[in-house]
């Protein structure tokens, strides 16, 4: 079985991936600490400490299609798992409701920008277009706001075991238009 987990940042990706793999046994690719052990950057924007080191994403994806050749079945996690196109049977956006997903980054000290940049992806249904362009399907969400880590593994097994085509219909339009208006 082949799974990809991808959605923005604080959907709660990492977690779930990791109490599937519990589950499972399944082999559990994280893809953020991937790109750190294989180095798989460009050249960093900016200069001394704010220099932001970007992930090459062609490297990403010539580096990882080879190395999950190894396993019969895995489980791919990362908000970048959207945008290569990675061998898998189903792929789940994660979602989460934008006032949590808010607190969650405030939790984890993100920056003000990085925070609205991801709330905007968020609303945007970033992850779900582009996992829709690059894969050419329509991906699985799961809408983690008011759910545990366990129910959201137990909710994307049973659509394993179910073939499921579709689970959650997430739409943050509301949200969004309320957010562009508090920006004005």
């Amino acid at each position: 079985m082949r799974i990809i987990i991808t959605g923005t940042p604080g959907t709660g990706k990492t977690k779930i991936g990791k109490e599937l793999t519990m589950r499972t046994g399944w082999e559990l690719v994280d893809l953020k600490e991937f790109v750190n052990k294989k180095k798989l950057f460009t050249r960093g924007t900016g200069t001394g400490k704010s220099k932001e080191k970007e992930v090459d994403i062609k490297k990403l994806a010539r580096a990882l299609i080879p190395y999950l050749k190894q396993f019969n079945n895995y489980i791919v996690e990362s908000h970048l798992a959207c945008e290569i196109k990675i061998p898998a049977d189903f792929v789940f956006v994660l979602r989460t409701n934008p006032s949590v997903l808010k607190k969650r980054m405030q939790k984890r000290k993100y920056r003000k920008q990085k925070i609205d940049e991801n709330l905007e992806a968020e609303m945007l249904d970033y992850c779900v277009q582009r996992v829709e362009g690059v894969y050419r399907t329509a991906p699985l969400e799961l809408d983690t706001s008011k759910r545990s880590i366990k129910q959201c593994a137990f909710e994307i097994e049973k659509a394993i075991k179910q073939k499921k085509k579709k689970l959650d219909v997430v739409n943050y339009t509301q949200d969004l238009e309320k957010y562009l208006r508090l920006r004005k």
